[in-house]
């Protein structure tokens, strides 16, 4: 009787744990999927976000690559997170027109790593911005003197925290997660103990610990460098007006906010037939206006 007893709760473990490998299979590395179209991961989409509904919902990540109001490239993914996108986009980019754009302003979402280190292999010039870079440029204040954005090397190369105590290099690593290796140099501050900003600080016994990697912060100097120029700055109110302005045109003023097909390849060939239908109005928009202009018949 036991040895029925067993033999059926074999065959249920069994058979969750096929359909957990397939779940894992056809999630892909993603932390979701929906059931009515596997291909499409469950996000938060900007009303949820921003009306903060807390419901996800199955969709695709679409990035647009534009100038001047049209639509040079797409990108379609299952991806929930953008820093993962902006380097497929760009291969696809170079596959299109064999060459890379000289320079691709971006918000936060994309300024990583991995992508400066791109970037810089292949000449395009950094101005996407990184997380973090806003906090950076806050006023030094007792709230915010505690956090990562406001301890920042002095001109002595040395991290001092609000107490005035010097962090020590305590151990170097090569971090291989990513597309390309990074150094980490580990900090850490001896003089916690019996400190009393540490509750502020910190809640770690062994001391507050900060990491850094010197490439990046190379990178991050030159994208603040970049953008405080005449050009960069330029190129940031572009990027408002040309990308933002295309998706409110074809979300808002086209009532286009929503897919119609299923499947990471029915969806493509959709975004792709609404792209092109958007550089068509644009054309003939700009054409009408050169020749009302022009006083051309």
């Amino acid at each position: 009787m036991n040895y029925i007893r067993y033999q059926e709760e074999f065959k249920e473990d069994a058979l969750k744990m096929w359909k957990y490998t397939m779940y894992s299979d056809i999630a892909g590395g993603r932390n979701s999927f929906s059931k009515t179209d596997p291909d499409a991961t469950f996000m938060h989409m900007k009303y949820d976000y921003y009306n903060h509904t807390n419901v996800f919902k199955p969709g695709y990540n679409v990035q647009v690559g534009s100038s001047e109001g049209y639509i040079r490239h797409v990108y379609v993914s299952s991806d929930a997170n953008d820093l993962k996108t902006y380097i497929p986009f760009m291969e696809g980019y170079h596959m299109a027109y064999g060459s890379y754009p000289q320079a691709t302003p971006a918000d936060a979402g994309y300024g990583s790593f991995d992508n400066y280190k791109y970037d810089k292999e292949h000449g395009i010039q950094l101005y996407m911005k990184y997380s973090g870079m806003r906090k950076e440029a806050e006023k030094k204040t007792t709230k915010n003197q505690f956090t990562r954005a406001q301890m920042n090397p002095n001109e002595e190369d040395k991290i001092i925290c609000p107490a005035n105590h010097e962090f020590i290099l305590v151990d170097t690593r090569i971090e291989r997660r990513g597309v390309y290796p990074r150094e980490i140099e580990m900090y850490q501050n001896e003089h916690c103990e019996g400190c009393p900003f540490k509750s502020k600080c910190t809640k770690s016994k062994t001391g507050r610990t900060i990491q850094k990697c010197r490439e990046l912060e190379s990178y991050k100097k030159e994208v603040k460098e970049n953008l405080s120029t005449e050009q960069g700055k330029k190129y940031m109110t572009q990027r408002s007006i040309w990308s933002e302005g295309i998706f409110g045109q074809i979300k808002e003023d086209n009532h286009y906010d929503k897919l119609r097909r299923r499947g990471i390849s029915g969806v493509k060939l959709e975004i792709l037939l609404v792209c092109i239908g958007h550089n068509l109005r644009r054309y003939h928009t700009r054409k009408l206006e050169f020749q009302k202009n022009n006083k051309i018949n």
